[in-house]
């Protein structure tokens, strides 16, 4: 199985994609599937846990979960990025108290 570490953004007005490419790719998310995201704002994007390939950074704060039952090395984590659409960059947001549970 396959895990990406792709953001598509859809242009309303002409209805084209686009593969966006963070710039600051040291603050990457961890390739995965199954995370959540939200808007916030106009132009930023919360991206939330997930399954897949662990980075090789850990971010502080956020816990990767192997799963034992495979070995190809994924599993689950419950990092938080905020990606800005108009900087075209992806943080890690630390946070302040205790996360929720991995998903």
């Amino acid at each position: 199985k396959s895990y990406y570490n792709s953001l598509y953004q859809l242009n309303l007005e002409q209805l084209m994609w686009r593969n966006t490419q963070p710039r600051r790719a040291s603050h990457a998310p961890m390739r995965k599937s199954n995370c959540g995201m939200v808007s916030f704002g106009q132009d930023k994007l919360i991206v939330f846990a997930g399954y897949g390939v662990p980075s090789p950074r850990v971010h502080p704060g956020s816990i990767f979960i192997p799963n034992k039952r495979v070995t190809d090395g994924s599993g689950w984590c419950n990092e938080l990025h905020l990606y800005d659409a108009k900087t075209g960059t992806m943080c890690f947001q630390p946070t302040i108290g205790t996360p929720p549970p991995c998903r």
